[in-house]
């Protein structure tokens, strides 16, 4: 997940921004005299800086994210990520979804092993999501520990060998994150933004 995390990274901040980079480097746009003192003519620049930020903050968010579960509760914690601290009292359900049939998503080509599940969604006693634990920034080995501990607590524990994300958000609304359920829209907003930020770049700045 380190791996995929960084390799994301990089095709986010390097590849989807090649218009962006060659044009600042390729006409030494530094020694423009309109930069930093006309806001359309920094414009490109300040939005690829706001993206380098958004996009380093997110890598270390997910590369430091730190799991601890043990028979009292579980502690997540990670940079830029407040603390959470759960006992299992607090629990009042665990889902354990095999599969989530989310269609052709990007997400569905990096294959979970097949003893993961896609998710195993931790709700507090009011239905609210405390926790999710996906096989693809865990691994199994965190879902099995979360279920066996959830077992040992007394945890009321729903398996659930194939759901729609439809179906998943009738049965618990609150399990799942915007994220999760509209995985495909937010790759479109993300394609969208990156292809006009690219051409008011080429608009601004030109080649």
């Amino acid at each position: 997940m380190v791996i995929g995390s960084l390799v994301v990274g990089f095709v986010f901040l390097v590849v989807l921004e090649f218009l962006v980079i060659i044009s600042f480097v390729g006409q030494r746009l530094w020694n423009h005299p309109q930069l930093m003192h006309d806001l359309t003519f920094t414009l490109p620049l300040i939005l690829w800086v706001v993206i380098a930020a958004v996009v380093i903050v997110t890598v270390l968010r997910v590369i430091t994210s730190w799991l601890q579960i043990d028979e009292e509760g579980f502690q997540l914690r990670s940079l830029f990520r407040r603390t959470r601290n759960v006992r299992w009292d607090e629990v009042g359900q665990v889902i354990a979804a095999r599969d989530i049939d989310r269609g052709a998503t990007a997400a569905e080509m990096l294959d979970a092993p097949e003893t993961a599940y896609d998710g195993v969604y931790v709700l507090n006693r009011q239905g609210r999501r405390v926790l999710a634990v996906s096989s693809r920034f865990f691994g199994p080995r965190a879902q099995e520990m979360t279920l066996h501990r959830a077992r040992e607590a007394g945890v009321a524990i729903e398996h659930i060998d194939a759901i729609t994300p439809a179906e998943l958000m009738r049965q618990a609304p609150q399990a799942m994150s915007f994220v999760d359920r509209h995985p495909n829209l937010l790759l479109l907003l993300l394609l969208v933004f990156y292809i006009g930020h690219n051409v008011l770049t080429f608009a601004v700045w030109g080649l």
